[in-house]
């Protein structure tokens, strides 16, 4: 049984399906969609498919569909002719052309507005493309996609083409969340703890029976990614050979909650909320003064909660939407 496979660190019956699936599909040219919560660890997937695949020498390029501005996707996706636009001062390869021959993943799908899809679709049918002011060209990439939604729903709400959807979900890759991964909880904090006392020069060496404990017992919303910010800020904040369950209920639990009752939050301070608490129903408020004790950077203020960049720049979209209503 597999305890590491490319860059997935795991051992449970969940993740090893993953493998498995992953070797199945890895050499097919059909279109791949993964799905999972957030911090599940979709790119890492992609990636993998992508080493074990035929095409491993070529280029792996990856676009993530939250952080292109609606105005740039078409051009950053398809690239233009030198006069397509004004500004437009000399040709330019789009991430397609830039993935010919290898593979292209498209992280968060689901928040291509409805023009993209279209433009999208047309691509995933035929392997055709024009760039912007050029002639139509026939590309042979990989496309592999991914997102934290549930398309069918979106489809239903009219929200997310259903011929797109049924074109990407060919293949299906399910990423299990951290809870249902069992033991690989502690296989993942032991990999994280050796990993940044190395880099922060501290002397750890794993945890207690109670804190393995601890460990296995939380829900881990925010999956792999939170528990690997959670593993960096415990070896900041301490010293010692030894993680303790009182430092994590300390350094986590308290401070989460004491931050939580805050009225305000500031940026030596913000790096705390969300440890190991959710926050759904004050989450607008919390990520507001997130953004803005982070001068407005959304990349910053994402890694201090926790929480994946898409995720902000979908709630503040839902947000900007509820305000013009």
């Amino acid at each position: 049984m597999l305890s590491r496979y490319h860059r997935f660190i795991g051992a449970s019956e969940p993740i090893q399906a993953v493998y498995q699936t992953i070797e199945k599909v890895a050499n097919s040219k059909a279109p791949i969609l993964i799905t999972g919560e957030t911090g599940t660890g979709k790119e890492l997937c992609a990636e993998a498919i992508h080493k074990e695949s035929d095409v491993a020498d070529k280029p792996f390029v990856v676009c993530d569909c939250t952080t292109i501005p609606e105005t740039l996707q078409e051009s950053l996706l398809f690239g233009y002719i030198k006069g397509a636009f004004t500004g437009a001062v000399k040709n330019q390869q789009g991430l397609i052309s830039k993935a010919a021959g290898g593979t292209l993943f498209l992280d968060e799908i689901g928040e291509l507005p409805l023009t993209m899809q279209s433009a999208l679709l047309r691509f995933v049918q035929t392997q055709t493309f024009s760039k912007l002011g050029g002639e139509l060209e026939q590309i042979d990439v990989r496309l592999i996609f991914a997102t934290n939604r549930n398309l069918l729903a979106e489809v239903k709400a009219g929200r997310f083409r259903q011929d797109l959807y049924y074109r990407i979900n060919t293949v299906e890759v399910k990423l299990p969340a951290l809870r249902e991964r069992g033991q690989d909880i502690l296989l993942l904090a032991n990999f994280f703890i050796h990993k940044f006392a190395k880099e922060e020069h501290k002397y750890f060496q794993g945890f207690s029976a109670e804190a393995e404990t601890r460990l296995l017992s939380y829900n881990w919303e925010g999956n792999v990614r939170q528990l690997q910010n959670s593993i960096h800020n415990l070896v900041l904040l301490n010293e010692g050979e030894i993680i303790t369950a009182e430092m994590i209920a300390t350094r986590m639990d308290e401070q989460v909650q004491q931050n939580i009752a805050s009225p305000e939050i500031t940026s030596s301070d913000v790096v705390t909320v969300n440890r190991f608490c959710p926050f759904k129903d004050i989450e607008k408020e919390v990520i507001l003064k997130a953004i803005k004790s982070c001068d407005g950077n959304v990349v910053k203020t994402a890694e201090l909660l926790e929480i994946s960049k898409s995720y902000i720049y979908k709630l503040k979209r839902q947000w900007k939407k509820e305000e013009e209503e």
